[in-house]
């Protein structure tokens, strides 16, 4: 109740600002617009340089050559000589009896000729003959054998040291296969002899060659292998 009289003095208020008329008046601009015409310049013509005019060159005049006029030339008559019979003779003049020598011909001079040699002849190559190719390749097989052999091992032969020559022989193919072997004389020690043996059972014969031992099929070979103690 006691906010009565502030609510009603705000509800005047609002009703007073609505009713209030707002007034609108209309502007008017009093300036005047001048509105000038500009009247656009005339184009400037463009400047025209004079051409002057190339003179002709003079042409010389041509010169006429006058063509000579020939003339017929006329013949002028030649006077016949006057021939006088000449007095025949009989006899045969000298020219008609002798007849003329035959010309005689120059013999060209004879062309050097260079000389060939005669290349030597060559010698016929040197054959061997099949016994320095047989002793050739015994030499190999025993080279081949003594390259291969071992020194025995084992407890006895440290223990022994055996050392000697051992002469062994075998029998080989021609195509080189080992056939049987054996020994020819022994060393006195049955290691170093059973080490030869291991060395021909172990080795790899090569091909009789061609020429050597003609017509047969095997042959024996023979050769001395010596085992010294440490020397392999």
């Amino acid at each position: 109740m006691a906010t009565l009289p502030s609510l009603l003095i705000l509800a005047i208020l609002i009703l007073a600002g609505v009713q209030k008329a707002v007034k609108i008046q209309a502007h008017t601009d009093d300036s005047t617009v001048q509105i000038a015409l500009t009247e656009p310049e005339p184009p400037v013509p463009p400047v025209v340089t004079p051409v002057t005019p190339t003179p002709p060159t003079p042409t010389p005049p041509q010169i006429v050559k006058p063509v000579p006029v020939i003339q017929p030339v006329r013949p002028q008559p030649v006077p016949q000589p006057t021939v006088s019979p000449a007095p025949v003779s009989t006899l045969p003049s000298a020219e008609m009896a002798a007849p003329a020598p035959a010309p005689v011909p120059t013999p060209a001079p004879p062309k050097a000729v260079a000389a060939v040699p005669t290349p030597a002849p060559e010698a016929p190559p040197v054959k061997p003959s099949n016994a320095s190719i047989e002793s050739g390749y015994v030499a190999k097989l025993r080279a081949h054998l003594n390259s291969i052999k071992r020194y025995p091992t084992g407890r006895e032969a440290s223990q022994q040291k055996p050392q000697g020559k051992v002469k062994v022989w075998f029998v080989l193919k021609r195509d080189g296969t080992l056939v049987e072997q054996g020994i020819d004389e022994s060393s006195n020690s049955m290691l170093l002899d059973d080490a030869a043996r291991k060395t021909i059972n172990r080795a790899a014969f090569p091909a009789f060659p061609e020429s050597s031992w003609t017509g047969e099929a095997t042959h024996r070979f023979s050769a001395e292998l010596e085992f010294v103690p440490g020397a392999g």
